[in-house]
């Protein structure tokens, strides 16, 4: 079975590298890289773009995961295109449309991100994926990922936020889909809060989905229980 695992905002496919080692070897995996894009500014255009990728691999069904922005391009991957979708997750990430409040943030965000340029930006904002006491054991981890992200293209970043904040609610995709999906949430995610995710798991019509005591970076922050729940998930596929 082909499975799809896509990164979210700020981070690229290396984010899912460690995390593919604890997963069943009987799946072949992809992990397509969108980070440096910057001619694409809408989640359709990301989904476009997946589209292009899966045909150049010869994909025509899978399974599809992704983290946070990566979940969003999931999303709209499914609702265009359902007959070749076999299942679905969201990996910290929402059906929802940003709220207003949230849209004013992005577009502060953008600025940031154009004043600032990638480097500095990317300091301020990767450690947030993290809970408090997983950020004071592991610095060098998240140092060490800040250092490589520092390369993005800051019109890709720009682009990224304006795409999510664009973005249409597709909590229909949850409802009507006929394949299995899976939400992985987080107790302590402060970019999903714990509320909306079961919110949306209640959406499902059956339940594979699970929150766990960590932030919105499960691979990081808890591999084996995050693992062990995209492993279930894949089995009853």
């Amino acid at each position: 079975m082909n499975v799809i695992f896509l990164h979210g905002f700020g981070e690229d496919a290396t984010v899912w590298t460690e995390f593919l080692q604890l997963l069943p070897k009987e799946h072949t995996y992809f992990c397509p890289d969108y980070a440096s894009l910057t001619n694409v500014d809408s989640i359709d255009g990301y989904s476009d773009w997946l589209n292009q990728f899966l045909s150049e691999n010869g994909i025509t069904k899978s399974v599809i995961i992704g983290h946070s922005m990566g979940g969003y391009i999931a999303l709209a991957y499914a609702e265009k295109f359902p007959d070749e979708i076999l299942g679905l997750g969201l990996f910290h990430s929402s059906a929802y449309a940003d709220s207003d409040e949230r849209k004013e943030i992005r577009l502060k965000t953008v600025r940031v991100i154009d004043q600032q340029g990638t480097a500095k930006f990317m300091k301020g904002f990767y450690p947030n994926m993290f809970a408090e006491a997983f950020k004071e054991k592991n610095a060098d981890l998240i140092e060490k990922q800040i250092e490589r992200y520092a390369y993005f293209p800051k019109e890709a970043l720009m682009n990224a936020q304006i795409a999510m904040r664009e973005r249409e609610d597709k909590t229909d995709v949850l409802r009507e889909a006929n394949y299995p999906i899976m939400i992985l949430a987080g107790e302590k995610d402060t970019f999903v809060p714990k509320s909306a995710a079961l919110e949306q798991i209640a959406l499902l019509k059956s339940n594979q989905s699970a929150v766990l005591d960590v932030a919105h970076a499960g691979m990081f922050e808890n591999p084996t229980e995050s693992s062990k729940i995209v492993a279930a998930f894949l089995a009853n596929i």
